[in-house]
Protein backbone atom coordinates (compact mmCIF):
# COMPACT_ATOMS: atom_id res chain seq x y z
CA UNK A 1 0.00 0.00 0.00
CA UNK A 2 1.30 3.45 -0.95
CA UNK A 3 2.10 6.09 1.64
CA UNK A 4 -0.54 8.47 0.24
CA UNK A 5 -3.30 5.88 0.39
CA UNK A 6 -2.26 4.94 3.91
CA UNK A 7 -2.41 8.56 5.07
CA UNK A 8 -5.78 9.16 3.41
CA UNK A 9 -7.42 6.07 4.94
CA UNK A 10 -5.99 6.82 8.38
CA UNK A 11 -7.13 10.45 8.18
CA UNK A 12 -10.69 9.42 7.22
CA UNK A 13 -10.89 6.99 10.14
CA UNK A 14 -9.50 9.53 12.63
CA UNK A 15 -11.87 12.26 11.42
CA UNK A 16 -14.84 9.87 11.72
CA UNK A 17 -13.77 8.99 15.26
CA UNK A 18 -13.38 12.66 16.20
CA UNK A 19 -16.81 13.59 14.80
CA UNK A 20 -18.49 10.67 16.61
CA UNK A 21 -16.64 11.58 19.80
CA UNK A 22 -17.63 15.26 19.66
CA UNK A 23 -21.32 14.47 19.19
CA UNK A 24 -21.01 11.64 21.69
CA UNK A 25 -19.52 13.48 24.67
CA UNK A 26 -19.57 17.23 24.06
CA UNK A 27 -22.57 19.39 25.00
CA UNK A 28 -22.65 23.02 23.91
CA UNK A 29 -24.94 25.97 23.35
CA UNK A 30 -26.27 26.57 19.86
CA UNK A 31 -27.15 30.23 19.72
CA UNK A 32 -28.66 32.09 22.63
CA UNK A 33 -31.71 29.90 23.25
CA UNK A 34 -30.80 26.41 22.14
CA UNK A 35 -28.42 23.80 23.47
CA UNK A 36 -27.04 20.61 21.99
CA UNK A 37 -26.87 17.86 24.58
CA UNK A 38 -24.42 15.08 23.74
CA UNK A 39 -25.33 11.43 23.38
CA UNK A 40 -23.70 10.77 26.76
CA UNK A 41 -25.80 13.52 28.35
CA UNK A 42 -29.05 12.09 26.91
CA UNK A 43 -28.62 8.48 28.05
CA UNK A 44 -31.08 7.41 30.75
CA UNK A 45 -29.29 6.88 34.07
CA UNK A 46 -30.13 4.67 37.03
CA UNK A 47 -31.00 5.75 40.55
CA UNK A 48 -27.33 5.69 41.58
CA UNK A 49 -26.76 8.75 39.41
CA UNK A 50 -30.08 10.60 39.13
CA UNK A 51 -32.10 9.36 42.10
CA UNK A 52 -35.68 8.17 42.42
CA UNK A 53 -39.18 9.42 41.75
CA UNK A 54 -41.49 8.47 44.58
CA UNK A 55 -44.63 9.07 46.58
CA UNK A 56 -46.33 7.90 49.75
CA UNK A 57 -49.73 6.23 49.59
CA UNK A 58 -52.30 6.35 52.38
CA UNK A 59 -55.08 3.82 52.97
CA UNK A 60 -58.59 5.02 53.73
CA UNK A 61 -58.78 6.45 57.24
CA UNK A 62 -55.11 7.48 57.33
CA UNK A 63 -54.09 11.05 56.52
CA UNK A 64 -50.98 13.21 56.65
CA UNK A 65 -50.30 16.06 59.05
CA UNK A 66 -51.21 18.66 56.43
CA UNK A 67 -54.49 16.91 55.61
CA UNK A 68 -55.31 16.69 59.31
CA UNK A 69 -54.61 20.40 59.81
CA UNK A 70 -57.02 21.20 56.97
CA UNK A 71 -59.95 19.39 58.64
CA UNK A 72 -62.71 21.14 60.52
CA UNK A 73 -62.41 20.86 64.29
CA UNK A 74 -65.41 18.54 64.58
CA UNK A 75 -63.92 16.18 61.99
CA UNK A 76 -60.61 15.93 63.83
CA UNK A 77 -62.21 14.21 66.81
CA UNK A 78 -62.31 10.80 65.12
CA UNK A 79 -58.58 10.87 64.33
CA UNK A 80 -55.68 9.99 66.57
CA UNK A 81 -51.99 10.62 66.04
CA UNK A 82 -49.85 7.63 65.13
CA UNK A 83 -46.27 8.58 64.41
CA UNK A 84 -46.29 11.33 61.79
CA UNK A 85 -49.78 10.45 60.49
CA UNK A 86 -53.33 10.49 61.82
CA UNK A 87 -55.67 7.52 61.71
CA UNK A 88 -59.43 7.09 62.11
CA UNK A 89 -60.45 3.48 62.67
CA UNK A 90 -64.03 4.51 61.98
CA UNK A 91 -63.08 5.76 58.49
CA UNK A 92 -60.79 2.81 57.81
CA UNK A 93 -63.38 0.17 58.73
CA UNK A 94 -60.95 -1.61 61.06
CA UNK A 95 -61.42 -2.33 64.75
CA UNK A 96 -57.76 -2.21 65.73
CA UNK A 97 -54.60 -0.51 64.53
CA UNK A 98 -52.82 -3.86 64.55
CA UNK A 99 -55.24 -5.34 62.01
CA UNK A 100 -54.91 -2.30 59.76
CA UNK A 101 -51.12 -2.32 60.04
CA UNK A 102 -51.06 -6.03 59.19
CA UNK A 103 -52.95 -5.49 55.94
CA UNK A 104 -50.74 -2.50 55.04
CA UNK A 105 -47.67 -4.72 55.50
CA UNK A 106 -49.27 -7.40 53.29
CA UNK A 107 -50.02 -4.85 50.58
CA UNK A 108 -46.44 -3.58 50.76
CA UNK A 109 -45.23 -7.12 50.03
CA UNK A 110 -47.54 -7.30 47.00
CA UNK A 111 -46.26 -3.95 45.73
CA UNK A 112 -42.66 -5.09 46.17
CA UNK A 113 -43.46 -8.20 44.12
CA UNK A 114 -45.01 -6.05 41.40
CA UNK A 115 -41.95 -3.80 41.30
CA UNK A 116 -39.69 -6.83 41.00
CA UNK A 117 -41.83 -8.39 38.27
CA UNK A 118 -41.79 -5.09 36.38
CA UNK A 119 -38.05 -5.60 35.87
CA UNK A 120 -37.02 -2.21 37.22
CA UNK A 121 -33.29 -1.75 37.71
CA UNK A 122 -33.99 -0.55 41.23
CA UNK A 123 -36.94 0.41 43.42
CA UNK A 124 -37.93 0.93 47.04
CA UNK A 125 -41.07 -0.13 48.91
CA UNK A 126 -41.18 0.59 52.63
CA UNK A 127 -43.84 0.85 55.32
CA UNK A 128 -43.83 4.14 57.23
CA UNK A 129 -45.47 4.66 60.63
CA UNK A 130 -46.96 1.15 60.27
CA UNK A 131 -49.82 2.61 58.21
CA UNK A 132 -48.47 4.17 54.97
CA UNK A 133 -46.33 2.83 52.13
CA UNK A 134 -43.51 4.80 50.49
CA UNK A 135 -42.79 3.66 46.94
CA UNK A 136 -40.12 4.90 44.54
CA UNK A 137 -38.77 3.95 41.12
CA UNK A 138 -35.68 5.18 39.26
CA UNK A 139 -36.24 8.62 37.77
CA UNK A 140 -34.78 7.54 34.44
CA UNK A 141 -33.38 11.05 34.00
CA UNK A 142 -30.56 11.60 31.60
CA UNK A 143 -27.68 13.72 32.87
CA UNK A 144 -29.02 16.66 30.87
CA UNK A 145 -32.49 16.22 32.35
CA UNK A 146 -31.09 15.81 35.85
CA UNK A 147 -29.10 19.05 35.55
CA UNK A 148 -32.01 20.93 33.97
CA UNK A 149 -30.45 21.24 30.51
CA UNK A 150 -33.27 19.24 28.88
CA UNK A 151 -36.65 20.19 30.34
CA UNK A 152 -38.59 18.15 27.77
CA UNK A 153 -36.75 14.93 28.62
CA UNK A 154 -37.08 15.69 32.32
CA UNK A 155 -40.83 16.15 31.97
CA UNK A 156 -41.17 12.95 29.92
CA UNK A 157 -39.14 10.95 32.44
CA UNK A 158 -41.28 12.24 35.32
CA UNK A 159 -44.42 11.33 33.38
CA UNK A 160 -43.21 7.78 32.72
CA UNK A 161 -42.18 7.31 36.35
CA UNK A 162 -45.50 8.71 37.63
CA UNK A 163 -47.46 6.47 35.25
CA UNK A 164 -45.48 3.43 36.38
CA UNK A 165 -46.14 4.24 40.02
CA UNK A 166 -49.81 5.01 39.39
CA UNK A 167 -50.33 1.74 37.54
CA UNK A 168 -48.41 -0.55 39.87
CA UNK A 169 -50.09 0.71 43.05
CA UNK A 170 -53.59 0.28 41.60
CA UNK A 171 -55.93 -1.37 44.09
CA UNK A 172 -59.19 -3.21 43.50
CA UNK A 173 -60.53 -6.08 41.46
CA UNK A 174 -60.14 -6.79 37.76
CA UNK A 175 -63.28 -5.87 35.83
CA UNK A 176 -64.30 -5.58 32.18
CA UNK A 177 -66.49 -2.50 31.85
CA UNK A 178 -68.72 -0.60 29.46
CA UNK A 179 -70.04 2.95 29.40
CA UNK A 180 -73.17 1.83 27.53
CA UNK A 181 -76.00 1.32 30.04
CA UNK A 182 -78.33 -0.08 27.37
CA UNK A 183 -76.40 -3.37 27.04
CA UNK A 184 -78.17 -6.40 28.50
CA UNK A 185 -76.31 -9.42 29.75
CA UNK A 186 -77.15 -12.97 30.65
CA UNK A 187 -77.19 -14.05 34.26
CA UNK A 188 -73.85 -15.42 35.35
CA UNK A 189 -75.41 -17.95 37.76
CA UNK A 190 -74.48 -21.51 36.89
CA UNK A 191 -77.83 -22.85 38.11
CA UNK A 192 -79.88 -20.39 36.05
CA UNK A 193 -81.61 -22.37 33.34
CA UNK A 194 -83.48 -19.41 31.90
CA UNK A 195 -82.35 -16.96 29.28
CA UNK A 196 -83.43 -13.98 31.34
CA UNK A 197 -81.42 -10.85 30.63
CA UNK A 198 -80.62 -8.03 32.99
CA UNK A 199 -79.79 -4.40 32.40
CA UNK A 200 -76.19 -3.62 33.38
CA UNK A 201 -77.39 -1.10 35.93
CA UNK A 202 -78.59 -4.11 37.93
CA UNK A 203 -74.94 -5.04 38.28
CA UNK A 204 -73.51 -1.74 39.44
CA UNK A 205 -70.48 -2.34 41.64
CA UNK A 206 -68.28 -0.22 43.86
CA UNK A 207 -66.46 1.16 40.83
CA UNK A 208 -69.54 2.16 38.78
CA UNK A 209 -69.58 5.69 40.14
CA UNK A 210 -65.80 6.07 39.99
CA UNK A 211 -64.44 8.26 37.21
CA UNK A 212 -62.69 5.33 35.49
CA UNK A 213 -62.61 7.01 32.09
CA UNK A 214 -61.49 10.39 33.39
CA UNK A 215 -64.40 12.23 31.80
CA UNK A 216 -67.06 11.74 34.44
CA UNK A 217 -68.80 8.89 32.58
CA UNK A 218 -70.43 6.11 34.58
CA UNK A 219 -69.26 2.61 33.68
CA UNK A 220 -70.75 -0.79 34.43
CA UNK A 221 -69.26 -4.29 34.59
CA UNK A 222 -69.93 -6.59 31.65
CA UNK A 223 -70.55 -9.51 34.00
CA UNK A 224 -72.57 -10.04 37.14
CA UNK A 225 -71.04 -9.64 40.57
CA UNK A 226 -70.73 -13.38 41.17
CA UNK A 227 -68.32 -13.81 38.26
CA UNK A 228 -64.54 -13.40 38.61
CA UNK A 229 -62.93 -11.88 35.50
CA UNK A 230 -59.47 -13.10 36.57
CA UNK A 231 -60.60 -16.62 35.61
CA UNK A 232 -60.68 -15.52 31.98
CA UNK A 233 -56.91 -15.11 31.72
CA UNK A 234 -53.96 -17.39 32.35
CA UNK A 235 -51.29 -14.70 31.87
CA UNK A 236 -50.53 -11.32 30.35
CA UNK A 237 -47.24 -10.38 28.71
CA UNK A 238 -45.71 -7.36 27.00
CA UNK A 239 -43.27 -7.27 24.11
CA UNK A 240 -41.97 -4.86 21.50
CA UNK A 241 -41.69 -5.85 17.86
CA UNK A 242 -40.94 -3.66 14.87
CA UNK A 243 -41.41 -0.52 16.92
CA UNK A 244 -44.86 -1.60 18.17
CA UNK A 245 -45.49 -2.16 21.88
CA UNK A 246 -47.89 -5.03 22.43
CA UNK A 247 -49.93 -6.23 25.40
CA UNK A 248 -50.77 -9.91 24.94
CA UNK A 249 -53.49 -11.82 26.87
CA UNK A 250 -53.50 -15.63 27.05
CA UNK A 251 -57.05 -16.83 27.68
CA UNK A 252 -58.29 -19.90 29.50
CA UNK A 253 -60.86 -22.08 27.72
CA UNK A 254 -63.55 -20.55 29.93
CA UNK A 255 -62.16 -17.09 29.25
CA UNK A 256 -62.31 -17.59 25.50
CA UNK A 257 -65.97 -18.48 25.79
CA UNK A 258 -66.77 -15.47 27.98
CA UNK A 259 -64.68 -13.00 25.93
CA UNK A 260 -66.49 -14.28 22.83
CA UNK A 261 -69.81 -13.41 24.46
CA UNK A 262 -68.68 -10.06 25.91
CA UNK A 263 -67.03 -8.90 22.68
CA UNK A 264 -70.22 -9.76 20.81
CA UNK A 265 -72.15 -7.46 23.14
CA UNK A 266 -69.52 -4.74 22.82
CA UNK A 267 -69.43 -4.95 19.02
CA UNK A 268 -73.19 -4.40 18.85
CA UNK A 269 -73.16 -1.50 21.33
CA UNK A 270 -72.84 2.19 20.60
CA UNK A 271 -69.40 2.56 22.20
CA UNK A 272 -67.95 -0.70 20.79
CA UNK A 273 -65.44 -0.65 23.63
CA UNK A 274 -64.40 -2.94 26.47
CA UNK A 275 -62.54 -1.19 29.27
CA UNK A 276 -60.10 -3.41 31.17
CA UNK A 277 -59.89 -1.93 34.67
CA UNK A 278 -58.26 -2.68 37.99
CA UNK A 279 -60.31 -0.92 40.64
CA UNK A 280 -60.90 2.60 39.39
CA UNK A 281 -57.92 2.59 37.03
CA UNK A 282 -58.49 1.99 33.33
CA UNK A 283 -55.62 -0.18 32.11
CA UNK A 284 -56.71 -0.74 28.52
CA UNK A 285 -59.53 0.21 26.15
CA UNK A 286 -60.34 -2.56 23.64
CA UNK A 287 -62.20 -1.48 20.51
CA UNK A 288 -64.55 -4.25 19.36
CA UNK A 289 -66.00 -4.04 15.87
CA UNK A 290 -66.47 -7.81 15.72
CA UNK A 291 -66.50 -10.84 17.98
CA UNK A 292 -63.19 -11.95 19.52
CA UNK A 293 -62.77 -15.71 19.29
CA UNK A 294 -59.16 -16.68 20.00
CA UNK A 295 -56.94 -18.12 22.72
CA UNK A 296 -54.74 -15.02 22.54
CA UNK A 297 -55.63 -11.33 22.39
CA UNK A 298 -53.03 -8.73 21.45
CA UNK A 299 -53.37 -4.96 21.61
CA UNK A 300 -51.04 -2.09 20.80
CA UNK A 301 -49.89 0.29 23.55
CA UNK A 302 -48.42 3.75 23.14
CA UNK A 303 -45.12 3.12 24.90
CA UNK A 304 -42.99 0.21 26.01
CA UNK A 305 -43.22 1.44 29.59
CA UNK A 306 -47.05 1.47 29.46
CA UNK A 307 -47.23 -2.07 28.09
CA UNK A 308 -44.86 -3.41 30.75
CA UNK A 309 -46.68 -1.58 33.53
CA UNK A 310 -50.05 -2.96 32.40
CA UNK A 311 -48.75 -6.53 32.01
CA UNK A 312 -47.21 -6.47 35.49
CA UNK A 313 -50.35 -5.14 37.17
CA UNK A 314 -52.73 -7.52 35.38
CA UNK A 315 -50.53 -10.57 36.05
CA UNK A 316 -50.38 -9.64 39.72
CA UNK A 317 -54.16 -9.35 40.04
CA UNK A 318 -54.83 -12.47 37.94
CA UNK A 319 -52.58 -14.56 40.18
CA UNK A 320 -53.98 -13.37 43.49
CA UNK A 321 -51.94 -10.22 44.05
CA UNK A 322 -54.87 -7.88 44.69
CA UNK A 323 -54.29 -5.17 47.28
CA UNK A 324 -56.49 -5.55 50.36
CA UNK A 325 -56.88 -1.84 51.06
CA UNK A 326 -57.93 1.14 48.95
CA UNK A 327 -55.29 3.86 48.75
CA UNK A 328 -55.27 7.49 47.68
CA UNK A 329 -54.60 8.12 44.01
CA UNK A 330 -51.14 9.31 43.01
CA UNK A 331 -51.56 13.00 42.26
CA UNK A 332 -47.96 14.15 42.57
CA UNK A 333 -44.58 12.49 42.58
CA UNK A 334 -41.34 13.97 43.85
CA UNK A 335 -37.79 13.43 42.56
CA UNK A 336 -35.21 12.41 45.16
CA UNK A 337 -31.54 13.21 44.62
CA UNK A 338 -29.02 10.51 43.82
CA UNK A 339 -27.59 8.69 46.80
CA UNK A 340 -24.10 9.26 45.44
CA UNK A 341 -24.56 13.01 45.39
CA UNK A 342 -25.19 15.69 42.78
CA UNK A 343 -22.04 14.83 40.81
CA UNK A 344 -22.29 11.04 40.92
CA UNK A 345 -23.02 10.79 37.18
CA UNK A 346 -20.17 13.14 36.28
CA UNK A 347 -17.74 11.20 38.46
CA UNK A 348 -18.84 7.93 36.85
CA UNK A 349 -18.28 9.42 33.39
CA UNK A 350 -14.80 10.63 34.36
CA UNK A 351 -13.99 7.17 35.73
CA UNK A 352 -15.04 5.60 32.41
CA UNK A 353 -12.81 8.03 30.50
CA UNK A 354 -9.95 7.21 32.89
CA UNK A 355 -10.32 3.48 32.19
CA UNK A 356 -10.27 4.10 28.44
CA UNK A 357 -7.24 6.41 28.66
CA UNK A 358 -5.39 3.90 30.85
CA UNK A 359 -5.94 1.12 28.33
CA UNK A 360 -4.80 3.37 25.45
CA UNK A 361 -1.67 4.50 27.32
CA UNK A 362 -0.79 0.92 28.22
CA UNK A 363 -1.20 -0.10 24.57
CA UNK A 364 1.11 2.68 23.34
CA UNK A 365 3.74 1.97 26.01
CA UNK A 366 3.82 -1.73 25.20
CA UNK A 367 3.37 -1.68 21.42
CA UNK A 368 4.68 1.74 20.32
CA UNK A 369 2.94 3.00 17.17
CA UNK A 370 0.95 -0.21 16.96
CA UNK A 371 -0.42 0.77 20.36
CA UNK A 372 -1.83 3.86 18.67
CA UNK A 373 -3.71 1.59 16.25
CA UNK A 374 -5.05 -0.43 19.20
CA UNK A 375 -6.03 2.79 20.93
CA UNK A 376 -7.96 3.82 17.84
CA UNK A 377 -9.95 0.59 17.98
CA UNK A 378 -10.51 0.93 21.73
CA UNK A 379 -11.97 4.41 21.24
CA UNK A 380 -14.22 3.13 18.44
CA UNK A 381 -15.43 0.31 20.71
CA UNK A 382 -16.12 2.77 23.52
CA UNK A 383 -18.13 4.96 21.11
CA UNK A 384 -20.08 1.92 19.87
CA UNK A 385 -21.04 1.11 23.46
CA UNK A 386 -21.96 4.73 24.12
CA UNK A 387 -24.24 4.99 21.11
CA UNK A 388 -25.71 1.53 21.81
CA UNK A 389 -26.69 2.61 25.34
CA UNK A 390 -28.55 5.55 23.82
CA UNK A 391 -30.17 3.82 20.84
CA UNK A 392 -31.23 0.70 22.76
CA UNK A 393 -32.43 2.82 25.69
CA UNK A 394 -30.45 0.83 28.26
CA UNK A 395 -30.73 2.34 31.72
CA UNK A 396 -27.17 2.97 32.87
CA UNK A 397 -26.43 1.59 36.32
CA UNK A 398 -23.16 0.75 38.04
CA UNK A 399 -23.53 -2.83 36.80
CA UNK A 400 -23.93 -1.67 33.21
CA UNK A 401 -20.84 0.53 33.47
CA UNK A 402 -18.84 -2.41 34.83
CA UNK A 403 -20.09 -4.47 31.87
CA UNK A 404 -18.88 -1.77 29.45
CA UNK A 405 -15.47 -1.77 31.12
CA UNK A 406 -15.41 -5.58 30.88
CA UNK A 407 -16.07 -5.36 27.13
CA UNK A 408 -13.09 -3.03 26.71
CA UNK A 409 -10.94 -5.41 28.72
CA UNK A 410 -12.22 -8.33 26.60
CA UNK A 411 -11.16 -6.53 23.44
CA UNK A 412 -7.77 -5.66 24.90
CA UNK A 413 -7.27 -9.27 26.04
CA UNK A 414 -8.16 -10.68 22.61
CA UNK A 415 -5.59 -8.42 20.98
CA UNK A 416 -3.04 -9.17 23.69
CA UNK A 417 -3.32 -12.88 22.87
CA UNK A 418 -2.57 -12.39 19.19
CA UNK A 419 0.12 -9.72 19.66
CA UNK A 420 2.02 -11.88 22.14
CA UNK A 421 1.90 -14.64 19.55
CA UNK A 422 3.23 -12.21 16.92
CA UNK A 423 6.09 -11.37 19.28
CA UNK A 424 6.82 -15.08 19.76
CA UNK A 425 6.77 -15.71 16.01
CA UNK A 426 9.14 -12.81 15.40
CA UNK A 427 11.64 -14.34 17.81
CA UNK A 428 11.79 -17.46 15.64
CA UNK A 429 13.24 -15.37 12.86
CA UNK A 430 10.14 -14.94 10.69
CA UNK A 431 9.48 -11.76 8.79
CA UNK A 432 6.87 -9.45 10.29
CA UNK A 433 4.35 -10.37 7.59
CA UNK A 434 4.87 -14.08 8.18
CA UNK A 435 4.74 -13.63 11.95
CA UNK A 436 1.42 -11.74 11.74
CA UNK A 437 -0.12 -14.32 9.44
CA UNK A 438 1.00 -17.23 11.61
CA UNK A 439 -0.09 -15.55 14.85
CA UNK A 440 -3.60 -14.74 13.64
CA UNK A 441 -3.99 -18.27 12.34
CA UNK A 442 -2.76 -19.91 15.55
CA UNK A 443 -4.92 -17.76 17.87
CA UNK A 444 -8.09 -17.61 15.76
CA UNK A 445 -9.91 -20.46 17.50
CA UNK A 446 -9.07 -19.08 20.95
CA UNK A 447 -10.37 -15.62 20.07
CA UNK A 448 -13.51 -17.00 18.41
CA UNK A 449 -14.20 -19.31 21.37
CA UNK A 450 -13.92 -16.42 23.84
CA UNK A 451 -16.34 -14.25 21.89
CA UNK A 452 -18.82 -17.04 21.15
CA UNK A 453 -19.01 -18.12 24.79
CA UNK A 454 -19.48 -14.53 25.97
CA UNK A 455 -22.06 -13.83 23.25
CA UNK A 456 -24.07 -16.93 24.15
CA UNK A 457 -24.03 -16.03 27.84
CA UNK A 458 -24.98 -12.43 27.02
CA UNK A 459 -27.97 -13.48 24.92
CA UNK A 460 -29.13 -15.78 27.72
CA UNK A 461 -28.83 -13.01 30.32
CA UNK A 462 -30.57 -10.44 28.12
CA UNK A 463 -33.45 -12.84 27.44
CA UNK A 464 -34.30 -14.00 30.95
CA UNK A 465 -32.68 -11.68 33.50
CA UNK A 466 -34.69 -8.89 35.14
CA UNK A 467 -33.85 -5.23 35.62
CA UNK A 468 -30.25 -4.07 35.47
CA UNK A 469 -29.01 -7.59 34.66
CA UNK A 470 -30.99 -7.54 31.40
CA UNK A 471 -29.35 -4.24 30.49
CA UNK A 472 -25.95 -5.80 31.16
CA UNK A 473 -26.86 -8.69 28.88
CA UNK A 474 -27.94 -6.38 26.06
CA UNK A 475 -24.81 -4.27 26.17
CA UNK A 476 -22.65 -7.40 26.43
CA UNK A 477 -24.26 -8.73 23.23
CA UNK A 478 -23.39 -5.50 21.42
CA UNK A 479 -19.94 -5.43 22.95
CA UNK A 480 -19.06 -9.03 22.04
CA UNK A 481 -20.07 -8.52 18.41
CA UNK A 482 -18.31 -5.15 18.16
CA UNK A 483 -15.18 -6.53 19.85
CA UNK A 484 -14.86 -9.34 17.32
CA UNK A 485 -15.45 -7.03 14.34
CA UNK A 486 -12.91 -4.52 15.64
CA UNK A 487 -10.46 -7.34 16.26
CA UNK A 488 -10.22 -7.73 12.49
CA UNK A 489 -10.45 -3.98 11.93
CA UNK A 490 -7.33 -3.63 14.08
CA UNK A 491 -5.46 -6.00 11.81
CA UNK A 492 -6.59 -3.99 8.78
CA UNK A 493 -5.52 -0.67 10.31
CA UNK A 494 -2.23 -2.24 11.41
CA UNK A 495 -1.54 -2.99 7.75
CA UNK A 496 -2.70 0.47 6.65
CA UNK A 497 -0.77 2.48 9.24
CA UNK A 498 2.44 0.46 9.10
CA UNK A 499 2.67 0.49 5.31
CA UNK A 500 4.86 3.64 5.12
CA UNK A 501 7.14 2.46 7.95
CA UNK A 502 10.48 1.10 6.79
CA UNK A 503 11.09 -0.88 9.97
CA UNK A 504 7.90 -2.91 10.49
CA UNK A 505 9.32 -4.54 13.63
CA UNK A 506 9.95 -1.18 15.31
CA UNK A 507 6.38 -0.06 14.41
CA UNK A 508 4.99 -2.62 16.87
CA UNK A 509 7.90 -2.72 19.29
CA UNK A 510 8.86 -6.24 18.19
CA UNK A 511 12.38 -7.66 17.88
CA UNK A 512 13.70 -10.29 15.56
CA UNK A 513 16.40 -12.39 17.17
CA UNK A 514 17.36 -14.24 14.01
CA UNK A 515 18.05 -11.52 11.52
CA UNK A 516 17.50 -11.76 7.83
CA UNK A 517 15.94 -9.85 5.01
CA UNK A 518 12.49 -8.49 5.87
Amino acid sequence: MSKVRSVVITAIVVIAILVAAVFGVASFNVGAAQRYNSIAAEIALGSDYTGYVGTTIYPEGVISQSSYDALEEEDKSSYQAHGSVYVSLEESGYETLEALAGDVAGDAAILAARMGDRGLSDYTVSVRDDLTIAVAVPSGFSYAAYKGDSQTNRSNALTYAANTLGTLISDGELTLRTSDASITIESGDDDDSTSTTYDTTRFEDEYSNEDVLGDGSVTYPFVSANEDATEYFSSVSAFTFGGSHVLSFSLTSYGRERINYISTLAASSESQTIYVCVGNVRVLAITCTSTIDSDVMQFSMETQSASRDAATLLNSVIHGGTLVLAYNDVSTVAPVSAAGGENAALMAFIACIAVLVALCVAAVVKYKKLGGVLSMSLVILALVLLYALFILNVLVTLEVLITCAAVLVLFAAANLVVLNEVRAQCKTGKTIQAAIKAAYKRTLLTVVDIHVVILAAAIFIAAIAPGAAAGCGVILVVGAIASYVLYWFTRLMWHVCSAPARNKFAFGGFKREVYGDD
